[in-house]
């Protein structure tokens, strides 16, 4: 917590630190540190990863003027320290938070741009009484804020910033909205007015009585480089990953490997074996009953020589663990793949604290359905005459399921094609099932969003309670960059990087592995990886005859068995989402109990019966799980505002 203007003073009590501190001994039981001082208390858990004996936080510059705080692993730090050394800086141990006051102290608040790894940090510099609170450049480590009177509360956690205690309840009907659309929160909205998420790439600067979000990194834009290429850009793709696999094996305690047996995580699990002496650990799970790749898991496993373990569960997990994965999540996410990776996540912290991740290879080169859908939706751009406009008919008019298919070939701009693929309400079911709040919300808070990330490639995030900027019809303003008008694929990846990615996968990837004090590193969205992929064309992502992750493939030729390269993906789960609500929804017990209830949380802002009409429907088998989706958020929503939220706020009080 800083103050923010006005004579220092005692910020907040120690036993109300000790709380919120204390409120995520999940995310580090290793070790507990605090410091108090006028206008500043800074609070950590650690797990401990590099330096064990040595890495107490805070640390301080050797006048103690600065002190920095961390949750991350920084895997350039050894460099850093050298070059600081140099310079006469002088440490006592080997933990990589240490470099950041002296760090500080040499760069100031641009410091972030020398890092290279995943953070959530705070450096106080007392002599200047400046703050400086930042976020890594892809969000794999989450930061919330909330500016409260006088004071600038932040943590790794919603639930540490309600233990505060200074968090009023009052909901984001606006940020809901958007949750309902796509499932998730995207920054800097969160369930709660007061509370924001800073975006990655961000610092928070508090200084002269002033807070200040500032950019220090920007999601590239797609600059394809037209000397590239198929072999050079699979040459240099794998030689970035190589190096940021490499990076991550920086530890003092085991690591491993998640390995589902797709091309992803093979190749990870590949490149681990390379700079290993021993055989790497891996870890997979699946379900009964429901499409899984343990099998695959289990030759890739051999033919990389690891030490293979694996867990079969009896069948999806039942509503019981459901409610305690909405309490873990923290926030709301609509993904039924957290249930998997909490079971995965508990199996590998067994054996392991660290473990590595194919996570992010498919927002990146085009893994998914919808970038196929990107693919013949710039295919179809080129068809004349009449059949170049049927599918804005459809889109209009056609029946309810093929309105997606048509709307997505039909849309205009990257936001609106992207909402068309991913969005789980149009506007009929929106305007039926919205009343009260949300009913007063002007339509279009998703796709503001997402145009705010196409027009302005610095945006710090979208106020989702300004009026939406309007052109002819209502619509809102085309991009302004051609670059993402002219290459639909180009430009779902570029939206996918900054929304789905960092506010879903990557926040329940957190949450349910830190729960069980693992960490999950995540090459593919090293930075560098990031940019060079950026400058890879789209059409070696996903080829004009629909194959995906193409140049992927190409560079893991020698290093991944051909069957494994080739193999059809399985999503993790998603498959089953449909059976699962449906079984759920006539147990006893169950999902239907809530959905079902007279009076549910939701009903001040959606209507009960148009929930009920759905989730009915769905149950029996009439729906055709085309809402699947939808009422999945709204159940994973009722959750958290009848258990997580009233704990949370509890814990404050």
């Amino acid at each position: 917590m800083v103050q923010v203007a006005g004579a220092p003073g005692q910020v907040v009590a120690p036993d109300r630190l000790d709380r919120m501190t204390d409120a995520m001994t999940h995310r580090g039981p290793d070790d507990r540190g605090t410091h108090h001082a006028p206008g500043i208390a800074l609070g950590v858990r650690r797990l401990s990863i590099v330096d064990i004996a040595g890495g107490h936080q805070p640390c301080f510059g050797e006048d103690g003027a600065v002190a920095a705080i961390h949750n991350g692993e920084l895997y350039n730090h050894a460099a850093l320290r050298e070059q600081l050394r140099a310079a006469g800086h002088r440490f006592t141990g080997r933990c990589d938070t240490e470099v950041l006051p002296h760090l500080y102290e040499r760069d100031g608040p641009d410091f972030p741009t020398r890092l290279r790894g995943m953070w959530g940090l705070a450096v106080w510099d007392a002599a200047r009484r400046r703050a400086v609170i930042s976020r890594d450049r892809l969000g794999v480590k989450p930061l919330y804020y909330a500016h409260v009177g006088d004071v600038l509360v932040f943590a790794s956690e919603l639930r540490a910033l309600l233990a505060s205690g200074l968090i009023p309840a009052a909901l984001d009907f606006e940020a809901i909205a958007v949750y309902l659309t796509l499932g998730y929160f995207p920054a800097p909205a969160t369930p709660l007015r007061a509370a924001r998420k800073l975006p990655p790439g961000c610092s928070l600067v508090v200084a002269d009585g002033r807070v200040r979000v500032e950019r220090y990194w920007s999601y590239p834009r797609p600059a394809p480089d037209p000397s590239l290429t198929i072999d050079d850009a699979a040459e240099g793709l794998l030689e970035h990953l190589d190096e940021a696999v490499r990076m991550r094996l920086m530890s003092d305690v085991p690591l491993g490997s998640m390995l589902s047996g797709g091309l992803d995580s093979t190749l990870v699990t590949a490149l681990m074996a390379k700079h290993t002496s021993g055989p790497v650990h891996t870890f997979a799970v699946g379900f009964e009953g429901h499409p899984n790749e343990l099998a695959a898991a289990r030759r890739a496993a051999h033919h990389l020589g690891a030490e293979h373990h694996e867990l079969r569960l009896p069948g999806v997990m039942g509503f019981a663990g459901f409610r305690e994965s909405i309490g873990g999540a923290d926030e709301p996410v609509a993904d039924l793949s957290a249930l998997g990776f909490q079971s995965l996540s508990a199996m590998a912290a067994r054996t392991v604290k660290v473990a590595l991740s194919g996570q992010g290879a498919d927002e990146l080169l085009g893994g998914y359905t919808k970038h196929r859908a990107a693919r013949l939706a710039a295919a179809w751009r080129h068809i004349p005459g009449p059949a170049g406009v049927l599918p804005a008919l459809i889109s209009r008019h056609g029946p309810r399921p093929a309105r997606r298919a048509a709307a997505t070939l039909a849309a205009p701009t990257p936001a609106e094609r992207l909402l068309a693929m991913s969005g789980r309400l149009d506007d009929p079911l929106r305007a039926a099932l919205f009343r009260g709040p949300l009913a007063a919300i002007a339509p279009g808070a998703a796709l503001r969003v997402i145009t705010a990330l196409t027009t302005t490639p610095a945006a710090l995030g979208i106020d989702l309670r300004a009026p939406a900027p309007a052109r002819p019809g209502g619509q809102l303003p085309a991009a302004l960059d051609g670059d993402l008008d002219s290459d639909p694929v180009a430009a779902t990846l570029f939206l996918d990087g900054q929304l789905a990615l960092v506010d879903d996968m990557l926040q329940y990837f957190d949450r349910a592995s830190m729960a069980h004090s693992l960490e999950v590193r995540v090459p593919f969205l090293d930075h560098e990886v990031v940019e060079f992929c950026a400058t890879i064309p789209s059409r070696f992502k996903v080829t004009a005859g629909l194959r995906t992750k193409y140049v992927l493939k190409r560079a893991a030729r020698g290093l991944v068995p051909e069957r494994i390269i080739h193999r059809r993906k399985v999503g993790f789960l998603r498959p089953a989402s449909g059976g699962w609500l449906r079984g759920e929804l006539g147990a006893r017990g169950g999902a239907g109990e809530l959905l079902f209830a007279g009076a549910p949380r939701f009903a001040e802002f959606l209507d009960p019966g148009v929930v009920r009409a759905l989730a009915a429907a769905h149950r029996d088998g009439a729906g055709g799980g085309r809402d699947v989706h939808l009422l999945i958020a709204v159940l994973v929503l009722e959750v958290w505002l009848e258990s997580y939220l009233p704990s949370a706020l509890g814990s404050g009080g």
